[in-house]
């Protein structure tokens, strides 16, 4: 009797999908009430766009994830070196040094996250760095500024010695006692309040020399915040306590919540007003692809005139940059490790206090936000907004010129970066993403100028024109 049951069941089952499968979804359903004057139809449009190489005049080193430190020659770009500036405080808010506490050795401890080369082989080549004792507090004028001046640290270094780093995991650098017997000075009061000890202990300034190396010679080294150290070994004598010269060990930490990466470079010297066949973009404050509005204007304003359209009329379903380059199989590490990974137009704006620089703020809106394409040898960047109102608006200034920069996202869940970045930000799921400049890791790349003779920069776009004589009737 089941049996019969199930097979009942499964007749009635297999009767369901046959009934349903003869459903039919008519698309049609309804068009003959609207008329042909209310459709709007997509058409496209590619247009090749003049850009020329230009470079900032300073970008600031504000990093709240690396202290940087290193030089790099390449045979295009130049050099580019790169120091450090942080601040050091106490690990314990409270402690007792002792009765006339006896110095055995101070040193740092710099634990290196990772590094970056442009030849394999310069992994482990030796580096000289120093350390100096900063004289000036980093005050938000030298954040936001990188205003690092030789007045702004002792010429005499602290560092004992010439410490040569080989590109390893970790190094130590032993320092003077005179600035041991400083840190073995920290008041109670000092060690309660953090302000109050970095009113006496300004800081460190880290450099490195910068050699004549071969091309593609050097190496970036990137130091995590918060990972490294000040050890202070010293004898205590505390009677209370019955300790007699005890060995004891105080730390400090090297980096309170940010550094001020000082990297200057030399590829400014490609600056060029004219268009090329090559574009160079390159990190921190070196060259950048640069596009002016007024072109993009002039672009946009012929198109419209030519085809008989009314500024007003033409809806911007996608606007996208597209900027290929020319991918040689034989150097593929080259589009891996240097390359930047995504790149996005920047404008340059300002405030009563500051000029910065940040992505258009459709870079949270859009799919295509200049992520590399190596099956295409492109990048695209969506700037759908930027296009609209650049149509829509009369009066078009330097101030909608774009710079095309290296990008780096990251998530927070703090509003310091909110307040500080000045940039545009969405909510993830562990926090708020930001997308800004990227100002933390070494990239340089080359891609196709409005000169190349086959694949150029072009602006694409996909839009339709708005029936207002269809919307009237």
């Amino acid at each position: 009797m089941s049996n019969k049951k199930s097979l009942v069941f499964l007749a009635l089952l297999s009767t369901l999908f046959i009934c349903t499968s003869c459903v039919k979804t008519d698309k049609t359903l309804g068009s003959q009430f609207v008329s042909d004057s209310f459709i709007l139809k997509l058409d496209t449009a590619m247009f090749d766009v003049p850009v020329t190489n230009m470079a900032l005049d300073s970008i600031q080193g504000y990093n709240t994830s690396y202290m940087m430190i290193g030089y790099l020659n390449d045979e295009t770009f130049g050099y580019t070196s790169c120091g450090f500036a942080t601040n050091i405080v106490p690990f314990t808010d409270s402690t007792y040094l002792g009765i006339n506490p006896e110095l055995v050795s101070v040193y740092i401890y710099l634990n290196i996250d990772s590094t970056a080369v442009i030849r394999e082989d310069q992994r482990s080549a030796p580096q000289n760095f120093s350390v100096h004792k900063l004289t000036s507090t980093l005050d938000t004028i030298k954040m936001y500024n990188t205003s690092i001046s030789t007045s702004d640290y002792e010429a005499e270094p602290i560092s004992v010695g010439s410490p040569v780093f080989f590109g390893d995991d970790s190094l130590k650098i032993y320092l003077s006692k005179e600035f041991g017997y400083e840190l073995l000075a920290t008041s109670v009061a000092e060690y309660d309040s953090v302000d109050l000890f970095m009113e006496r202990i300004k800081g460190v300034y880290f450099t490195t020399d910068t050699p004549e190396v071969e091309t593609g010679g050097g190496r970036m080294n990137y130091i995590s915040i918060g990972g490294s150290t000040i050890y202070v070994k010293y004898l205590l004598t505390d009677p209370q306590r019955g300790f007699y010269k005890k060995d004891t060990t105080q730390t400090f930490a090297l980096g309170h919540a940010h550094s001020i990466n000082t990297a200057k470079t030399s590829s400014k010297a490609l600056t060029n007003p004219n268009i090329a066949d090559k574009l160079y973009i390159d990190s921190y404050d070196g060259i950048k692809p640069h596009i002016k509005g007024s072109d993009l204007k002039q672009i946009l304003n012929t198109w419209i005139s030519k085809n008989g359209f009314s500024k007003e009329d033409v809806l911007i379903s996608r606007a996208a940059l597209v900027f290929p380059y020319e991918f040689d199989s034989e150097d593929y590490n080259k589009y891996t490790n240097l390359y930047p990974q995504q790149i996005y137009p920047c404008k340059l704006s300002n405030d009563d206090y500051l000029e910065y620089i940040s992505p258009l703020p459709e870079i949270y809106n859009n799919a295509q936000v200049g992520q590399i394409n190596r099956s295409q040898s492109n990048y695209t960047c969506e700037i759908t907004n930027y296009i609209q109102d650049l149509i829509k608006n009369d009066e078009v200034t330097e101030k909608d010129d774009l710079f095309v920069c290296p990008i780096l996202s990251y998530e927070t869940a703090s509003d310091m970066g909110a307040s500080y970045y000045l940039y545009y930000g969405y909510y993830g799921g562990g926090g708020q993403t930001y997308f800004g400049m990227d100002n933390q890791n070494y990239r340089q790349g080359i891609l196709n100028g409005s000169g190349h003779p086959n694949r150029r920069p072009t602006l694409e776009l996909t839009y339709s024109i708005l029936n207002r004589e269809g919307l009237a009737k």
